[in-house]
């Protein structure tokens, strides 16, 4: 089996256009750091492409039958694909694709979910070991929707190479039916209704929104467009203050360390100050020397420049 049978079917992401799926969830509730409710809605228009497959994307599809593999072999369970996605009763427009179901049997009463993730160790430990927000919410979602009483999540660390103990998430039916409230409402508005879309959240969705200035256009400033001018002028006095008050607790604290590398508290670390070294490309030196060079390695990107006089 190659790569190209792994991975979802040509025409997975037009057909992904036509519902809301469980790795929506999170970004269409505003609880996603990759993804925003505009930027779901831009790709199920149409208007934005598909999320272009990178190398972490193949690397996941391929890995999903190791994934499944070393589940079966911890837990004594055994599991088969789902080739179909899970409409959910009431409204054909929400659906699950899940990964594997889990055969019941070795104690397991019912069949349940499997969700097989790779990440790396460094955000397992920004998270203390807790499962990403999206991947609750996703797993949620699709206990909602096939009615299975227990999921479990497979997760492998790509960079320490090493598997993780399957988590058990039972499911929680008031958030589901919270979900299921807001995203009804939120396909209901967007999707089915005309000339709506949802608001930018934040300077990525802005720039997808109004990619070019024109330098010839100006607008004269209402008296609400001048109240947001005001508290951003407030925020950044504030945010000005408490940046200074930052580097003079952290220089203090520094002073504590000397040469030291870490201040503890009964064995915990609170702060660290490491050495470290790195090596960069000096882009002003090859622009100078090597124009050519520079030239055909250069990569122009295109942005807007925010600036509060």
């Amino acid at each position: 089996m190659n790569l190209t049978e792994l991975k979802p079917p040509a025409d997975f992401s037009k057909q992904r256009r036509e519902y809301i799926g469980g790795s929506d969830c999170a970004a269409i509730l505003g609880e996603s750091q990759f993804s925003t409710p505009l930027q779901v809605f831009l790709r199920k228009k149409g208007i934005l492409p598909p999320i272009e497959e990178n190398p972490i994307m193949d690397f996941g599809h391929y890995f999903e039958p190791q994934l499944a593999a070393h589940f079966e072999q911890e837990t004594g369970l055994k599991t088969r694909r789902v080739n179909q996605p899970i409409t959910d009763p009431d409204f054909n427009f929400l659906k699950a694709n899940i990964d594997r179901q889990v055969l019941a049997g070795k104690g397991l009463d019912s069949t349940a979910v499997l969700e097989l993730k790779t990440t790396t160790s460094q955000r397992m430990k920004s998270l203390d070991g807790k499962l990403p927000r999206e991947w609750y919410l996703q797993v949620i979602w699709y206990l909602g929707i096939s009615r299975y009483s227990k999921a479990f999540i497979q997760v492998y660390l790509r960079d320490t190479c090493e598997f993780l103990e399957p988590q058990i998430i039972d499911p929680n039916p008031e958030l589901f039916e919270e979900m299921k409230h807001k995203l009804v409402h939120w396909w209901r508005t967007y999707m089915e209704g005309e000339g709506r879309r949802p608001e930018p959240v934040n300077g990525e969705d802005a720039l997808l929104l109004y990619p070019d200035s024109n330098p010839e256009q100006v607008v004269e400033i209402t008296p609400a467009g001048y109240a947001l001018y005001q508290e951003l002028s407030q925020v950044r006095e504030r945010k000005a203050d408490l940046i200074k008050m930052e580097e003079h607790l952290k220089t203090k604290l520094k002073e504590k360390l000397g040469k030291a590398e870490r201040l503890v508290c009964a064995g915990k670390t609170l702060v660290s100050w490491t050495s470290h070294s790195s090596t960069r490309i000096d882009s002003k030196a090859i622009r100078r020397d090597h124009p050519e060079f520079y030239k055909q390695y250069s990569k122009t990107t295109k942005t807007r420049r925010f600036l509060c006089h």
